[in-house]
């Protein structure tokens, strides 16, 4: 059996290699695949139906109301409707409140294990006579005892959702098979394809001749490209290293034979010689021919040694000045330089040190030409100096001496192999063309010149290594969406609130400046919603948590990076784009010299009938917020119809009792101490704690049954210039850091207490922890911006405010 027969049926196939392991890969992902798909399929169906149980558990809460009796529920055939999608599947209900017990439905249904006062929706699965899925939500209404939680059950069986999830799983297995194998073939089919390149390849290199080395001409796929480039990078390599080794070869042998023929011919004369002193004469100049002729072949050695080291590329940091003095101290060993007066020069150095990249062994060969040289022409009393200096960019190596020199015309030839510009001192003509090798090969210059001392001077200019990796640094340093030095935040709260926080913020980053620019919250939304790329801010913070969720929701915000331990509150973040960063209730305001704190109203049934008992001497006497100016006085009108059965009647008696309105809360403050209101409602309770401090006839009063709260919110707008930096005074405000800040250092109150209450504001907001309703951030929000909507809710309550008392 040859040779050539067992390396066949040793080799193997690429494409059958790259086949089998495309196939292995294929099965792989599909069983992969198949276990994603199998719990997307699952969640899918879940989501689906989930809906359908949300939907339900939504229509009956909303038609939950108070009587006399107590609780009770109007269950809507909406509810039904919507679980009847499922047309096959079973469903039981429950509806029923603490403290009244079942109202309807189907009793003792099982209850999550988390179960808990929430308005949050928990879906669960049970086991009763079959696989159940159940939702379970809560609700809080007012009543004439105050808040009570009325909670419901609906549970659907899963028939359903499991025909959905077994159709979405065989579906999409059934697609991925069929795809798979089509995919298959045309893996085969593309490699086959892709890897006919390389037989082109090996076709075109076997049918070339030996001495061939020009490039492979062809247009490669990019994917064999760095291959192509390679064996055509490979065959220069080859060219040039035969061009060296032919050039090497031929200057050997010329010179070689040359100096070989003149010691032949020297002793030849000295064997023909007939007197001892002749022959004698004749062996002195075949012994110096033969000194010649060594020299000549360590200098065509030594240039061929540089040449091929340059061309290895065999660079790396070193420090030339280190590498000068150790050259010099073996030099110095050397008898033939005891003569010689050499000194060296290397005290100006930048740092004291010459760092370079370069190679030790073409670097020492290049300064033992240049000082062999020096000695050469220089004559019997020579004087060499050594100079090394250099800047921040560059170092120098010079070597001058006192002999002769090179005239300037002569110079640029002077660096050519074989090339003797004295014939006197003529030796190889190897020197200077070696040194000018090694100049080349390390990116440095060689410059000819005359000496001070009188004779040549050369002289090697080396980049400075420092200066090649700054420049390395700034080409690779290119700006990258890096931070700028300026954000602009445009916002509805008062400069002076925010002050603190900012000058803070600016502190921790030196050099940054922030334009701050104030709106009112309705003029913020609109100026927000105009703005141009150009003049989009950085931040927008406002107090109007219903607008804010508009401005999100119509995709115009960043979703930014919040640190999972400073994330606030469930109701006070939507999207991972709008963040609350302050807990603020509603609160009113009342004039201390017209009412004590025992005569004010605790719930709002009872703030409708203070007022309607008191109406005559609190007629124009009572402000609230401008609800056509006021995005926050809106927001809190809004949600007082969503969370009380009293707003409507509170909106009559206010209107019976001709109440001002203002655009905002320090002007109903200053109203008050000047006597001009009694109290005035739904007004920021941040503001109003401590304008109270400020005007000691104003009290801040919460009601017992609840106080809606909002949250100042932030976010950054998708145009802002600077993100990155926004992004962080976001986090800042989050931090433990910046709500220490909010609570110490600013008319805020922070999302949640920092510190134990250690002030009458925190131990009153502690007192009445109970009865503070957040709005939650979200869609809901929404509802009442609809265009029909809103244009209804401010008509009506515009027929209710009968007169205008403005300020």
């Amino acid at each position: 059996m040859s040779a050539t027969t067992t390396r066949a049926r040793r080799g193997h196939s690429l494409q059958r290699r790259l086949l089998a392991s495309m196939t292995a890969a294929f099965v792989l992902l599909l069983l992969l695949i198949s276990v994603l798909l199998w719990n997307y399929s699952r969640a899918a169906a879940n989501r689906t139906y989930d809906l359908l149980l949300a939907g339900a558990a939504l229509s009956v809460l909303e038609r939950i109301s108070y009587t006399a009796a107590g609780p009770t529920v109007d269950l809507p055939q909406s509810a039904m409707d919507i679980l009847a999608l499922a047309a096959d599947d079973r469903v039981v209900y429950r509806v029923f409140s603490p403290g009244y017990g079942d109202l309807t439905g189907t009793p003792d249904l099982p209850l999550p294990a988390d179960a808990r006062a929430s308005v949050d929706p928990v879906f669960y699965d049970v086991r009763l006579d079959e696989p159940f899925r159940f939702i379970y939500q809560g609700r809080q209404i007012t009543s004439s005892s105050g808040r009570d939680w009325v909670f419901v059950q609906i549970g659907q069986t899963q028939g359903a959702r499991r025909a959905q999830l077994d159709t979405l799983f065989l579906y999409g297995m059934a697609g991925l098979g069929g795809v798979s194998l089509i995919g298959l073939v045309f893996v085969w089919l593309a490699i086959r394809s892709s890897l006919a390149p390389l037989g082109d390849i090996a076709h075109t290199l076997l049918a070339r001749n030996p001495r061939d080395l020009s490039p492979i001409e062809g247009d490669p796929p990019q994917e064999i490209a760095a291959l192509f480039r390679a064996i055509n990078s490979f065959i220069s390599q080859l060219g040039r290293s035969r061009a060296l080794t032919e050039s090497f070869i031929a200057d050997v042998a010329h010179q070689t034979r040359t100096s070989l023929s003149a010691l032949q011919g020297q002793l030849a004369l000295a064997v023909d010689a007939d007197e001892p002193e002749r022959m004698r004469g004749r062996l002195g100049k075949a012994e110096k021919q033969a000194e010649r002729t060594m020299h000549l072949t360590n200098q065509l050695l030594a240039n061929a040694m540089v040449i091929h080291r340059s061309d290895e590329a065999q660079l790396e940091p070193l420090d030339l000045r280190r590498l000068v003095r150790d050259t010099l101290a073996e030099l110095l060993r050397e008898r033939r330089l005891r003569a010689v007066t050499i000194s060296l020069e290397d005290e100006d150095l930048p740092g004291g040190t010459a760092p370079v990249r370069g190679d030790a062994i073409s670097i020492r060969e290049a300064l033992r030409n240049l000082i062999d040289n020096a000695v050469r022409h220089g004559g019997p009393e020579n004087t060499i100096l050594i100079e090394l200096d250099g800047t921040a960019e560059v170092v120098r190596l010079t070597v001058s001496d006192a002999g002769p020199g090179i005239p300037a015309a002569d110079r640029l030839r002077a660096t050519e192999r074989f090339t003797s510009i004295n014939s006197a001192t003529a030796g190889s003509g190897l020197g200077l063309a070696i040194v000018r090798s090694v100049a080349e090969g390390h990116g440095a210059r060689l410059d000819l010149g005359s000496a001070d001392l009188g004779g040549l001077r050369a002289r090697i200019v080396f980049p400075r290594l420092a200066t090649l990796l700054l420049a390395g640094l700034l080409l690779s340093a290119a700006p990258r969406g890096a931070m700028a030095d300026e954000i602009t935040i445009w916002a509805s709260t008062d400069q002076v609130a925010m002050a603190p926080l900012i000058s803070a913020f600016a502190e921790r980053h030196a050099g940054l400046d922030i334009t701050y620019r104030e709106f009112q919250t309705v003029d913020l939304h609109r100026a927000v919603l105009e703005a141009g790329a150009e003049d989009m801010p950085d931040l927008v913070i406002s107090s109007a948590m219903d607008l804010q969720v508009d401005l999100v929701n119509r995709g115009l915000a960043h979703r930014l990076r919040i640190p999972e331990m400073i994330q606030p509150p469930g109701w006070a973040k939507w999207r991972s784009e709008l963040f609350g960063f302050t807990f603020e209730p509603a609160a009113i305001l009342y004039d201390r010299r017209a009412f004590s704190a025992r005569e004010l109203p605790t719930s709002h049934r009872d703030l409708s009938s203070f007022i309607r008992d008191h109406e005559n001497d609190l007629r124009g006497k009572i402000g609230g917020y401008d609800l056509r100016r006021s995005g926050i006085g809106y927001l809190f009108a809004t949600q007082d119809t969503i969370q009380s059965v009293q707003a409507q009647r509170l909106t009559e008696v206010l209107g019976r009792a001709h109440m001002r309105r203002y655009c905002c809360t320090a002007d109903m403050a200053v109203a008050t101490q000047r006597g001009e209101l009694a109290m005035a409602l739904n007004v920021i309770g941040s503001y109003a704690l401590h304008l109270g401090k400020e005007f000691p006839d104003i009290g801040v009063h919460f009601l017992d049954d609840y106080n809606l709260v909002m949250s100042r919110t932030v976010f950054v707008p998708k145009g802002a210039r600077n993100p990155q930096r926004a992004e962080t005074f976001v986090i800042f405000l989050l931090s433990q850091e910046g709500q220490a800040l909010i609570e110490s250092g600013t008319a805020l109150i922070p999302l949640e207490p920092v510190s134990e209450p250690h002030s009458p504001i925190a131990g009153l907001l502690a007192s009445k922890s109970g009865s503070f309703l957040p709005i939650r951030l979200g869609p809901g929000l929404l509802t009442f911006l609809d265009e029909i909507k809103r244009r209804e809710f401010l008509r009506s309550w515009d027929a209710t405010m009968i007169d205008d008392y403005g300020p």
